[in-house]
């Protein structure tokens, strides 16, 4: 008879969430774990919306390839591309890229699309993570593929923040990544975005495994 052991979070780092975010933490800053590894951690999704986690996966961000989807996390994954340059053409390293997004049911939250407002989805959304690019301004997060929020004819979108090495915040760099083959993007819903400043790309994958890649250029001033 074979007998199967699950092996919780919480037997391994102790019983509190101070105590598994603590061990995440360790695990991390001596590369025993990759952020990816983190963030796909079905058993892990349950801090997700916790500050203190999040900040644990900011400090530890780093120039890999991030995935941010769990084994169990329904619908499409996607690869997202991005290259971020100044607007003369230099590619910018090591900036801090954060990115969050909602879920296959166009939810921030496990339990409904808004967890406390905007806010509460800039802090506090389930599908997130941070990365760095790299010395061609680089980055690349494996993901799913979001939707629209309910009753909403919204574009799905995912909303992006960068900062330099300093910890000031990147200007003039789209809020929102979106998606040209989404069924939402009207004629009408592509203008508005583009006024507002937001990318779409196209996908250049296929239509089981989309790739979207998109050129950021920041107007920011060293």
């Amino acid at each position: 008879m074979i007998i199967m052991v699950c092996v919780l979070p919480s037997l391994l780092y102790g019983q509190g969430r101070a105590d598994v975010i603590a061990g995440i933490d360790k695990d991390l800053s001596e590369k025993r774990k990759t952020i990816s590894e983190v963030l796909a951690d079905t058993g892990l999704m349950y801090l997700h919306s916790l500050t203190p986690f999040r900040e644990v996966i900011k400090k530890n961000a780093n120039a890999q390839e991030v995935t941010i989807y769990t084994p169990v996390e329904p619908v499409v994954r996607i690869v997202v591309n991005g290259q971020v340059r100044d607007k003369v053409g230099k590619p910018l390293n090591n900036l801090l890229v954060y990115f969050y997004h909602t879920s296959d049911k166009g939810w921030y939250s496990d339990t409904g699309v808004h967890i406390l407002e905007r806010e509460g989805d800039h802090r506090h959304a389930r599908l997130f993570g941070y990365v760095k690019t790299d010395p061609q301004g680089k980055f690349i997060i494996h993901t799913i593929r979001p939707n629209g929020y309910p009753k909403s004819d919204l574009a799905a979108h995912i909303h992006i923040q960068m900062w330099k090495e300093d910890g000031t915040p990147l200007l003039g760099i789209p809020g929102e990544l979106q998606f040209a083959d989404d069924v939402r993007m009207t004629e009408a819903r592509k203008k508005k975005s583009m006024e507002e400043g937001f990318l779409i790309a196209d996908n250049t994958g296929t239509k089981a495994k989309p790739v979207y890649n998109y050129f950021i250029v920041s107007n920011s001033h060293d």
